[in-house]
């Protein structure tokens, strides 16, 4: 009777420890950060937005890891959040196919992943949220055929790098969709996301091509200021309305692209919704240390969570930024 006691009594402290445990796992967030980079807008605006968001909801931030660009920084990144006591992470990546190996250590010491802006090309991660690239794209290339006056001249689309996702997206969402409404000529070179590389690319191709009525940048934190500076230098730069005007649209949003509409300089951007990346990857991080499963279907928060292969994706909203919204607070170039 006292064994039977005992195993009983036994029993029932063990089953509390694990209850009492699941429920702080549950409800003590402990976030890493491994970003990419930290020397753009972008990726520090990101920061900021998910350690308020995490701190708001009752957790806290370990660290925050910089791999600056290095692929394989990043995979020693994990490991170093891991240690430090992280219970979850949320990442940029630097390159889609390097990322595995950061991915399996992670589920190997059962560490939910949040991808933000661009999906890895294997590992296991419970939630990617992302815009819609190829939207984008497509939204891109609305904006400046309504833009441009001469709708029949030369366009020049300066595309990311290609061997990336969001990088062929922008592109191939443009192209289709401009293709459709336009009889411009287009002229594409890339940069592979590198400023003083679009510069070189709009001097060039605008020496040899002055019939060039617009221009559309894959990235305009990236691009925007090294074009318009190379613009400028050809006495090509010419605001909204002035004669001469190039028409210019790019994607992003970030702080100097929204000054540059302010200033009359850019038509239109597209923005990422870089706040909202941090919020709902954090939100979903949370869901993972809740247990729950994630579902396709329609969300909350005017998105649809799709399935890309064997990742869920979250593909939020990605607002035109034009001079009648330019002074949203809720965009991510206007954050302090």
């Amino acid at each position: 009777m006292f064994n039977t006691l005992r195993l009983a009594f036994a029993t029932s402290i063990s089953i509390s420890a694990v209850m009492i445990g699941s429920a702080s796992y549950a409800e003590t967030m402990k976030l890493g950060l491994s970003m990419p980079t930290l020397n753009t807008p972008f990726f520090t605006v990101l920061v900021n937005a998910a350690t308020e968001q995490a701190k708001s909801s009752g957790g806290d931030v370990v660290q925050t890891t910089n791999a600056n660009r290095d692929a394989s920084q990043q995979v020693t990144d994990f490991r170093n959040l891991i240690n430090a006591g992280s219970n979850v992470i949320l990442a940029g990546v630097v390159d889609r196919a390097a990322i595995k190996p950061a991915l399996d250590y992670a589920k190997s010491k059962n560490v939910p992943v949040v991808i933000v802006d661009d999906k890895p090309a294997a590992g296991d991660v419970y939630a990617v949220v992302r815009a819609d690239n190829l939207a984008m794209g497509a939204r891109a290339a609305e904006a400046l055929a309504a833009a441009m006056v001469d709708k029949n001249a030369t366009v020049l689309n300066i595309t990311g790098g290609l061997t990336t996702t969001n990088g062929r997206d922008r592109k191939n969402g443009f192209d289709e969709a401009f293709k459709k409404i336009s009889t411009a000529t287009v002229i594409e070179q890339t940069a592979n996301w590198d400023g003083p590389q679009a510069a070189n690319v709009a001097s060039t191709v605008m020496s040899g091509n002055s019939e060039i009525a617009g221009i559309y940048l894959a990235t305009d934190t990236l691009y925007y200021d090294p074009v318009a500076a190379a613009l400028k230098s050809r006495g090509r730069l010419a605001k909204v309305g002035e004669v001469g005007h190039i028409a210019v649209v790019a994607i992003d949003g970030g702080a100097s692209a929204l000054k540059a509409i302010r200033d009359g300089y850019l038509d239109a951007t597209v923005s990422q919704p870089v706040t909202d990346y941090a919020k709902y990857g954090v939100m979903y991080l949370q869901d993972a240390l809740d247990g729950k499963e994630m579902k396709e279907g329609p969300t909350d928060h005017d998105s649809t969570v799709v399935k890309d292969g064997k990742y869920f994706v979250d593909n939020l909203q990605s607002p035109v930024v034009t001079k009648q919204n330019v002074d949203d607070k809720g965009l991510w170039g206007n954050a302090k």
